[in-house]
């Protein structure tokens, strides 16, 4: 009796940095299950087979997810540094059937290319741990979200209300809420714990100087320019100071 050897799964590559793509065609070519290919613009039209799994960044993946295009029929498997709580839940959300972090074992992205190519779900062993994590803990809204991040980046009530559009009064209930849910006994406090779930990305957490980030806030409190304020502050060493004390302030 002849048995018929079962079809490689064909997996393109569609990241965006070079290096990355590189070192993933390479890694993926070594297994005879896959029949790798390189997305660099090339049509359907040239010859390639109908895709099975497509290995890309978290961008590309949550745009594919809404319209695939050519690649219709194809399933996605995210290669990330974003660990954020809120994106992986988000992703998963839209239909995304793979999602792995960067910085574990290459058996993470073979088990997670094989498990995609053969129509199961799959995430990496950090994901499902963040994953695990989060079902011991209370739920946030989407606002409650961007208004914590947004708290995370150093904005006070005041700035939170105008680039969200709603009242300085509703930004201090959804903080009240945020701090209840988190635990936190500050606003401080909150963007620690949220950083540490991954409710945050760190480019929130860090997207203004420290200095910057008290400046903003001091200068909310004394209704001063922020760049007036930073004038007479020279290198801030009051500024700190005169921070901590309208912490309770600003928060209202």
């Amino acid at each position: 009796m002849n048995h018929v050897a079962p079809r490689p799964s064909t997996i393109l590559v569609m990241h965006p940095d070079p290096l990355l793509r590189a070192g993933l065609v390479a890694s993926l070519r070594q297994f005879s299950a896959f029949e790798t290919f390189v997305d660099e613009g090339d049509a359907v039209a040239a010859g390639r087979p109908r895709i099975d799994v497509v290995v890309t960044d978290y961008d590309n993946a949550m745009r594919l997810a809404v319209s695939f295009g050519e690649l219709s029929g194809a399933r996605i498997l995210v290669l990330t540094t974003n660990d954020c709580e809120v994106d992986i839940r988000r992703a998963i959300e839209a239909g995304i059937h793979g999602y792995i972090v960067l910085g574990g074992p290459l058996d993470e992205l073979i088990e997670g290319a094989t498990s995609v190519a053969a129509g199961r779900r799959y995430v990496s062993r950090s994901v499902a741990q963040r994953v695990v994590d989060s079902l011991t803990h209370a739920s946030l809204t989407s606002r409650e979200i961007e208004v914590l991040r947004l708290v995370a980046s150093g904005d006070s009530n005041k700035a939170i209300a105008r680039d969200l559009e709603i009242k300085a009064g509703t930004v201090k209930s959804h903080m009240t809420a945020i701090m209840s849910k988190l635990g936190a006994s500050s606003r401080t406090h909150a963007a620690t714990i949220a950083a540490t779930r991954g409710l945050v990305r760190q480019r929130d957490w860090t997207s203004k100087p420290r200095g910057q980030r008290r400046v903003g806030a001091l200068a909310a409190c004394m209704s001063l320019p922020p760049d007036l304020l930073e004038a007479l502050a020279g290198p801030l060493s009051w500024c700190a100071v005169a921070l901590d004390g309208c912490t309770a302030l600003c928060a209202r």
